[in-house]
């Protein structure tokens, strides 16, 4: 039997209504949470942008008084990668941000001095410090002008103890060498047969000679200020350099070569203690090159400076030795007292000029003298 279909109840006016009233209280409740939402996160929005720009503003600060600083700064994470890098660290050392610290390390060659390096021909004082979050600050130091005035006090101090030693060493010789003289020339006075006189007239020039070769010595140790500088041709001058040294070039077998140009002109200076300079360069080239080999002696004229060169084919120079091959005491010669290429340099400084050497290991050495035409300070 079937059974007919009940229909579901029709809510009524009221209820509809109030279903519906309902529905749009829940919608504007969910209206306000969004509007809510979208506050909350305008105002996150807008301290997250405040907060950015400060920190802009903080790196901003950071990096203009990093540059600011007389000191290279570089920051250097814990991978060792540069983090961050003032401008003078750029220019310096060539840091950039990025890039590997232990690539610059790698360029420094210690100086024997704490925290400094060289670097090209600039002598860095390089410092580190450590950071709460694991970073390292290093700062870089220019101190080129304060090392080298170091070693300037420090060559001055040897100086002044070389020319001690050679103010005690020149009184030792002299007066033996005075009281022989003494004795010689009353010697010759007296009553001498045939025999004994020639014997005599060589003493005395040998006695003469080596009173000379003292004096020419200690000339070039002392100071020439009281005494006023000449003109000297430079024709003559370089020419009787190079017949002085011909005698120990030939018992050597090396050949002396002469690059002399025509109108080489004068310098204006003190000639003994610039041949002793000249003569010493070309005996330490004489001495290290091989039988066989060449020295070169050679003249560049200019109109304010001239030029001395002196070029050998020998081992060249150690590259450890190289940067105090000047120093006082300092030598590469077996045996060799390390004054000569001191007392060059100082000869030529007091005349305003300077020496320079150019030598690798395998490849000789080539010292070279510039002078000023005329002194500093002295009329031309």
């Amino acid at each position: 039997m079937n059974l007919p279909a009940q229909s579901e109840p029709v809510p009524s006016a009221a209820e509809a209504a109030a279903a519906g009233a309902g529905a749009a209280a829940a919608l504007d409740h969910l209206q306000a949470e969004q509007a809510a939402i979208r506050r909350a996160l305008q105002e996150a929005s807008g301290r997250l942008a405040n907060s950015l720009r400060q920190r802009t503003a903080v790196a901003a600060r950071l990096a203009v008084i990093l540059d600011a600083l007389p000191l290279a700064v570089a920051v250097v994470d814990g991978a060792g990668r540069v983090l961050q890098s003032s401008a003078l660290a750029a220019q310096l050392a060539g840091l950039e941000p990025g890039g590997l610290w232990s690539t610059f390390l790698a360029r420094l060659t210690p100086t024997g001095v704490a925290d400094e390096f060289l670097l090209d021909r600039r002598c860095l004082r390089v410092q580190q410090s450590a950071t709460p979050a694991g970073e390292t600050i290093w700062t870089l130091a220019d101190v080129t002008a304060a090392a080298a005035e170091r070693v300037g006090l420090e060559r001055e101090r040897q100086l002044v103890a070389l020319g001690q030693f050679a103010a005690h060493l020149a009184h030792q010789l002299r007066t033996p060498l005075a009281a022989a003289l003494l004795h010689a020339g009353v010697l010759g006075r007296s009553a001498l047969d045939d025999r004994q006189r020639p014997q005599l007239e060589a003493l005395l020039d040998r006695l003469q000679h080596m009173q000379a070769c003292i004096s020419h010595a200690f000339d070039q140790i002392g100071d020439h200020a009281s005494t006023a500088p000449a003109r000297i041709a430079l024709g003559p001058f370089v020419h009787g350099v190079r017949a002085a040294m011909a005698g120990l070039a030939a018992r050597r077998g090396v050949e002396l070569r002469l690059d002399l140009p025509e109108g080489c002109g004068e310098v204006t200076g003190w000639r003994v203690p610039l041949e002793g300079a000249l003569s010493n360069l070309v005996d330490n080239a004489i001495h290290f090159s091989p039988a066989g080999g060449v020295v070169a002696l050679a003249v560049e004229p200019g109109s304010d400076h001239v030029g001395l060169l002196v070029s050998d084919q020998g081992p060249g120079i150690d590259r450890q030795l190289l940067p105090r091959i000047f120093e006082p005491f300092v030598s590469a010669r077996d045996g060799g007292t390390g004054l000569g290429l001191a007392i060059a340099r100082g000869v030529v400084e007091r005349h305003g000029g300077r020496i320079t050497v150019d030598s690798a290991p395998g490849r000789g050495a080539r010292f070279r003298i510039d002078l000023p035409r005329q002194p500093a300070g002295r009329p031309a």
